[in-house]
């Protein structure tokens, strides 16, 4: 007989026999890789749930007694999670170190679309199936690769030139205020009020503010009705508007569309700080506004690239004078950003569609110049994949210079934009394959653009004027020997006519490098030193 003060020892055998075995079922059945238990690292793939393998879950000692049904509960929870992270597919790090893929279950972009990641945290650890962390704190699960991974492709050029460009620019904005702290004078509008700083009436730093602002906003109304403003406006067909937060530049005429259709191109006038009129023989500048701050900061930074690097010289592009990330404080502007950049009289299209083909010097200096920007960007790291008669411009003096450089991107990596009319095939092929966005960029690409621009300047219209994109890729895809066969039909230098062919050799491992292309006859036979122009 039994008595009852034995049977908890009975019943004590048979509830740790069932913990155990209940313990054994839990790791059978949620086969999540990485379970803990108390707190020693398992690996576990069988059973259902194998396609989360990768993921993480824990479980603490059973003296907690965890049930089978409160795991399962944990284990949705964690996969719910997991399946809200996106997924890039077809994966690439960049040298700027940020991922290009296609994505997935993103909570605001489309899936299916190519997307490029903020820098993410080392990118020297991603590998397929990791979780990736960017800059900005999104995670992305790497599902299949494209490529090689890791940062061997960044240009060291392209970073020293960077690096000191920011230095030099941080610098300058330093220098900039420091030098209007210690004046207590900013500009012509905000200056007259006064220096803040030097206001001993008012205690109250917000009501001092507000009292310069309307000064200066007094002043700044002052100026506009007085003879002397009416007269220079309608010299200078000022608008009253004006750009940079310390009101730089005053803008003119209306404005025109980029050729992108992204930005709008003013007219401008430095602005003198100490009258708040046009500079004394003022000449215009060009300057782009643009909600794409992505895009022309990105301009912006690689004008000073050349900057820096001692080549502007030898590239003849417009000189490139401020960047102002956001263009001013009018509500028009506050959201826009502006570069400042030289003028020129007309762009190279506009100036064939009045003046026909170039010819003799003209043609040639033409050439050289294209050549030499082309030559400068190249040797910055730097592919341009939009040289188009669009994207250069006609100085007051006759020389041509190379504008819109928002498009260049370093050698090796992927384009952001492209025309049709100055891609090669190889991207064309890409593009109506689908594979664009990971097209890598090289310099031949540039040199395909410069054979088309010349071919252009020879005969005063452009080889695919008339057709939309679509076609224009299309036959370039396409392209046989018909190209050849118009190239006999011209009526130019042959020497020229031969270089052109040069640069337009389908295998792009054929085409010339710039330095090769100054060497040409075609420019040898005018002047000897022509590359050194």
């Amino acid at each position: 007989m039994v008595t009852s003060g034995t049977f908890p020892h009975v019943i004590r055998p048979l509830w740790s026999s069932c913990i155990t075995i209940l313990s054994l079922l839990v790791l059978f059945t949620c086969s999540v890789d990485g379970f803990q238990y108390g707190q020693v690292q398992l690996s576990c793939r069988s059973g259902r749930g194998a396609d989360f393998a990768s993921d993480t879950a824990i479980i603490y000692s059973s003296t907690d007694a965890l049930s089978y049904s409160s795991c399962r509960r944990r284990n949705q929870i964690q996969l719910v999670a997991l399946a809200a992270i996106p997924t890039l597919n077809k994966w690439k790090i960049i040298p700027t170190g940020s991922v290009i893929g296609t994505v997935k279950n993103h909570p605001v972009i489309a899936d299916g679309d190519v997307i490029t990641t903020s820098p993410i945290e080392e990118p020297e650890m991603a590998n397929r199936q990791s979780i990736v962390t960017t800059a900005s704190g999104s995670k992305y699960k790497l599902l299949d690769p494209r490529g090689e991974v890791g940062l061997t492709a960044i240009n060291e050029i392209e970073a020293a030139a960077l690096e000191a460009a920011y230095s030099l620019s941080s610098q300058s904005s330093n220098k900039q205020q420091s030098s209007s702290t210690s004046a207590g004078v900013s500009s012509f509008f905000a200056g007259w009020g006064g220096s803040r700083s030097s206001s001993k009436t008012v205690e109250d730093p917000k009501v001092k503010i507000s009292s310069d602002e309307s000064t200066a906003e007094a002043l700044k109304e002052r100026i506009r009705n007085s003879s002397e403003w009416q007269e220079v406006a309608r010299k200078y067909k000022l608008t009253g508007a004006t750009i940079g937060l310390e009101d730089e530049y005053l803008l003119a005429s209306k404005p025109e569309r980029s050729t992108s259709g992204k930005s709008n191109i003013w007219e401008a006038y430095k602005v003198n700080e100490s009258t708040g009129l046009p500079v004394n023989n003022a000449m215009p500048i060009c300057l782009k506004i643009s909600t794409n701050l992505e895009a022309i900061s990105r301009e912006y930074e690689n004008y000073r690239k050349l900057s820096f690097l001692g080549i502007w010289e030898t590239g003849r592009f417009v000189r490139c004078y401020e960047f102002f990330p956001v263009a001013g404080y009018d509500k028009r502007f506050r959201h826009q950003c502006a570069l400042a950049i030289e003028r020129g009289s007309c762009d190279l299209k506009s100036f064939l569609n009045s003046r026909g083909r170039l010819e003799n010097k003209e043609l040639r200096d033409a050439c050289i110049s294209a050549t030499q920007c082309v030559q400068a960007l190249h040797n910055a790291g730097l592919v341009w994949t939009d040289m188009k008669t669009e994207n250069f411009v006609v100085m007051p003096s006759g020389e041509v210079k190379g504008i819109d450089l928002e498009s260049a991107m370093p050698i090796g990596d992927y384009p952001v934009d492209y025309s049709p009319e100055a891609c090669p095939p190889e991207f064309a092929a890409a593009f109506l394959a689908g594979e664009g966005p990971y097209f890598e960029l090289e310099s031949s690409y540039d040199i395909w653009s410069l054979g088309m621009l010349m071919l252009e300047l020879s005969t005063g219209v452009g080889y695919f004027d008339g057709k939309n994109p679509a076609q224009i890729t299309k036959l370039l895809r396409d392209m046989d020997d018909s190209m050849a066969e118009d190239l006999d039909k011209i009526q130019c230098d042959k020497r020229l006519k031969d270089l052109i062919r040069r640069c337009l050799q389908r295998d792009r491992r054929k085409r010339p490098n710039t330095s090769q292309i100054l060497l040409h006859p075609f420019f040898l036979a005018a002047n000897p030193f022509s590359f050194l122009s």
